[in-house]
């Protein structure tokens, strides 16, 4: 009987360790938290004046007025950097922008204080040869709307389209259409955004435990089609049509950016 009562009592003792020791595992396993999220907000502008309106000309910081009412384009390879010197990059972090989206999820970090944003504009050799649903990416558009049609081609890596005041006086009158398609390995652009730090306008982004924290970032097609001529450079598709324009175009990618706050 005691023999009994012992064993009953080392039972008991047995599952009270397996339940602490259980707990303390998981506690540990949840780490607290050490990850947050990233979001980047991408707006889309014609010089200071926010395209709201498809059907609405604006004025660019030449004076020139044109249109959006096409607004497409891929970043991949993000990488985050840290105030500490290192940097994070995103994996499997694909954005698919379009003109009627702004906000989009870039993926989970190491908590930290983060001064600087990296990407490039298009998309690296092997996901190029991909076709359309094969890989996904962090968009509201399906890939098929950048395919060019075929594997060796690829997708556009941009795509603009829209309408613009080609009169002297810019009168608004009759505006003719362009279509700037940008696209192939050699159009593939990386934007690094400056460094943000306590002693300059934008301070670093303090990503904590679960928070969600917002790039906002301002797209200014103003000043990336700064470089051309809407009465004679209004069409390209990198390969067939006016290839030379879409090199023109992707060369002023990196300029296009800038920090919204």
């Amino acid at each position: 009987m005691k023999y009994k009562n012992k064993l009953i009592i080392l039972l008991f003792i047995s599952v009270i360790l397996t339940t602490l020791f259980s707990s303390s595992c998981t506690k540990s396993s949840n780490s607290g938290g050490t990850t947050g999220t990233f979001y980047i907000h991408l707006h889309t502008d014609i010089d200071t004046n926010e395209v709201a309106d498809t059907t609405v000309l604006y004025r660019d910081a030449m004076g020139r007025h044109f249109s959006l009412k096409t607004v497409q384009f891929f970043l991949s390879n993000i990488v985050l950097q840290n105030a500490n010197g290192t940097t994070y990059s995103v994996a499997n972090a694909v954005v698919l922008k379009d003109i009627d989206s702004e906000a989009y999820i870039i993926g989970n970090a190491p908590i930290g204080a983060y001064t600087s944003v990296s990407f490039n504009v298009g998309l690296d050799s092997s996901t190029n040869t991909k076709t359309p649903g094969v890989f996904n990416t962090n968009g509201y558009i399906p890939t098929s709307a950048m395919w060019y049609g075929t594997v060796t081609n690829g997708y556009n890596f941009m795509k603009l389209q829209g309408y613009a005041d080609t009169t002297i006086m810019q009168t608004g009158v009759n505006p003719v259409s362009f279509s700037y398609l940008i696209g192939s390995e050699a159009n593939l652009r990386k934007v690094t955004m400056p460094i943000r730090s306590a002693n300059t306008a934008y301070k670093p982004y303090l990503l904590t435990a679960n928070s969600i924290v917002y790039i906002h970032i301002i797209c200014d097609y103003g000043n990336l089609l700064s470089v051309v001529n809407f009465n004679t450079q209004y069409s390209t598709d990198s390969y067939t049509l006016n290839p030379s324009i879409a090199t023109k175009i992707a060369n002023n990618i990196p300029n296009m950016f800038h920090y919204e706050e």
